[in-house]
C-alpha cells in the first residue's frame, strides 16, 4: 500500500507488514510492534539520506514485516564504494541510536522498559544487518568489496549464497525453538523472506554484470585505453558452453575474441564479442556451436 511520497521516493507499506501489525494488535503487543516499525523506519531513512547526498535517485522505500528495502538507482559514473557507504549508513544509524539511548539512561539514571526494548531492537537491527549475505546491508558491503577482486557477478552470487545460508540457519533454529517450546515461528517467516529476497538478488545478477562491464568499458574509453593499444583478449571455449557463460569471462579493458575448440583440439571457429553480445541482447542464450552454424 502506497502511503505517500518524500521527494522522488514513494513510501510503501507491504501488505504483510499491515497484516502483521493487526496480528500483533490481537496478541496485545502492538506497542512493541510500533517501536520495531520506528527502528526500521529510522534505519531505512538513513540509507536514503546518504544515498541522496551521494547523488543517487531514491525510487521507493518499502517496509516489510521484518525490515525495509530502499530501491535506489545508481547515477552514471559512480562506483561500488558508494554502495558500501549507503549500506553502512543503516547499521551505523541503528547502533548510534542504541548508544544514545544507553548514554541517556546513564545520564538521567532511569530508563523505562519501553526505551530499553527500543535500544535492544536497534542494537539487534544493527548487528543482524551486518551478516555478509544479500539482501542484508552486510551482503551489499561484502559484494562491493569482493567485486574488486572477483567481478560484480561472482560477488553477487557469493552474497546470495550468504543470504541463503542465513535463511537456512534461521529456519532451522526457529523450528528447533518451536519444537522445544522456546520460541514461536516468526523466525521461520523471517528465514523465508530472506531466502526469497536473496533469490531475487541472484536473478538480477546477470544484468548487474553487464552494467558493471559497460561502466568499466566506458572508463577505459575515456582514458584512451580501448583500441589505442589494440589490446585483444583471446578466450578458448568448448562448443557446448552457453553464450552467457562465456560473456562473463570478457575483459572490459580490451576487445574479446573467442576461439571455439572442438574435439581433439580442432579449431571450430572464432566469434567476436560483438556477435555474442548481439545474440544475448536479442534474447538468445544458445551454445557457441549453434551461433557458429548461423
Amino acid at each position: 500500500m502506497r502511503v505517500g511520497r518524500v521527494g522522488t521516493a514513494e513510501i510503501i507499506f507491504n501488505d504483510y507488514f499491515l497484516l502483521l501489525l493487526g496480528l500483533y494488535f490481537l496478541m496485545g503487543v502492538l506497542p512493541q510492534a510500533l517501536l520495531l516499525f520506528t527502528a526500521v523506519a529510522w534505519h531505512e531513512i538513513c540509507h536514503v539520506l546518504v544515498a541522496s547526498h551521494l547523488g543517487w535517485k531514491v525510487k521507493s522505500v518499502e517496509l516489510f514485516p521484518f525490515g525495509g528495502v530502499a530501491r535506489l538507482r545508481r547515477p552514471a559514473g559512480r562506483g561500488l564504494m558508494d554502495e558500501t557507504l549507503i549500506a553502512l549508513a543503516g547499521p551505523l544509524a541503528s547502533f548510534f541510536l542504541a548508544l544514545g539511548i544507553t548514554l541517556l539512561g546513564l545520564f538521567i539514571n532511569f530508563a523505562p522498559a519501553w526505551l530499553l526494548f527500543f535500544r535492544q531492537v536497534n542494537l539487534i537491527l544493527a548487528l543482524f544487518n551486518l551478516w555478509p549475505g544479500l539482501p542484508l546491508d552486510g551482503g551489499r558491503i561484502y559484494r562491493a568489496l569482493r567485486a574488486q577482486h572477483t567481478g560484480l557477478y561472482r560477488a553477487t552470487l557469493e552474497g546470495v549464497y550468504g543470504g541463503q545460508v542465513l535463511a537456512f540457519l534461521l529456519g532451522l533454529g526457529s523450528i528447533a525453538g518451536f519444537v522445544f517450546r522456546l520460541a514461536d515461528l516468526q523466525g521461520l517467516a523471517l528465514a523465508l523472506f530472506i531466502y526469497y529476497a536473496a533469490r531475487q538478488e541472484g536473478e538480477v545478477a546477470p544484468y548487474m554484470f553487464w552494467q558493471d562491464f559497460w561502466r568499466q568499458r566506458g572508463k577505459a574509453a575515456v582514458k584512451g585505453e580501448q583500441f589505442k593499444t589494440s589490446r585483444v583478449s583471446w578466450l578458448a571455449a568448448g562448443p557446448d558452453l552457453t553464450l552467457a557463460r562465456v560473456a562473463r569471462s570478457f575483459s572490459p579493458h580490451s576487445f574479446n575474441l573467442v576461439a571455439v575448440i572442438g574435439k581433439e583440439g580442432r579449431l571450430e571457429g572464432i566469434l567476436t564479442e560483438t556477435e555474442i553480445m548481439q545474440e544475448l541482447l536479442e534474447g538468445g542464450n544458445n551454445t557457441l556451436d549453434v551461433l557458429l552454424r548461423r
